[in-house]
């Protein structure tokens, strides 16, 4: 999955060496804006995962104002990209509850970590406030949506890295949490850890030996550590 940036930089070469640079990383770059009305007809086309803000840009409103005006219509990250860091700037600035600062000059280094922070806190954020208590069903990104996802659909969860892979009975979605964070805000005995990378629904379970089970025809290891207790949910004759 890659992450969506919006870039909103007034100077385009600037902009062009940051789309570069991010694209090298894996980034997907929706557009480049130049102005808050540019900013704005950009999201209109395709929602980012993040926004990128120069706070000067061209236009009646700096990115500052342009900032505020998307929070009050959208929940999207923003992070600032500024060489500005007077007292008064920065005091409106943080007034806007940005994700992060980058300062100028950049290093490539600062400005990933920057947005992947960005992208990885706020989804968490999301995904702890959506998701109801008895978690018979929670939302997930699906694109510039959230999907509800019956608990009842999934097969299991599998890690992938600082990811997980929800699989369902028809999709499989991407997470940007890692299995013990999921694990940690569920709260449906029907999910069970068999492995360091897998939860399953364990009401799925199709066959089973001491070493694996079998979900949509799909064979997933059982740690030895997870044994003993995951033979305690199958009534064997």
């Amino acid at each position: 999955m890659k992450i969506k940036i919006l870039i909103v930089e007034d100077e385009v070469l600037v902009a062009e060496e940051i789309a570069a640079d991010l694209k090298d990383y894996g980034f997907e770059i929706t557009e480049i804006a130049i102005s808050s009305d540019e900013c704005f007809n950009a999201i209109k086309k395709e929602i980012p995962n993040v926004i990128l803000m120069d706070i000067n840009i061209k236009g009646e409103q700096d990115g500052i104002e342009t900032a505020n005006m998307i929070t009050k219509t959208h929940n999207i990250p923003i992070v600032y990209l500024t060489a500005n860091t007077d007292s008064k700037t920065m005091e409106r600035a943080l007034a806007s509850s940005p994700s992060a600062f980058i300062s100028k000059p950049y290093t490539k280094k600062d400005l990933v970590i920057a947005l992947e922070l960005a992208f990885n806190k706020h989804n968490e954020k999301l995904i702890t406030t959506t998701t109801p208590k008895n978690t018979d069903s929670f939302f997930v990104k699906d694109g510039a949506h959230y999907t509800k996802i019956n608990s009842h659909e999934i097969n299991y969860i599998e890690a992938d890295g600082s990811y997980s892979q929800i699989i369902t009975t028809v999709k499989k979605y991407t997470l940007s949490t890692n299995l013990n964070h999921f694990q940690g805000n569920l709260n449906n005995p029907i999910f069970v850890r068999i492995h360091r990378s897998y939860i399953v629904n364990i009401s799925k379970v199709e066959a089973f030996d001491k070493n694996s089970l079998t979900i949509a025809e799909k064979t997933l290891p059982i740690s030895k550590s997870y044994q003993k207790e995951i033979m305690k949910f199958f009534n064997k004759l």
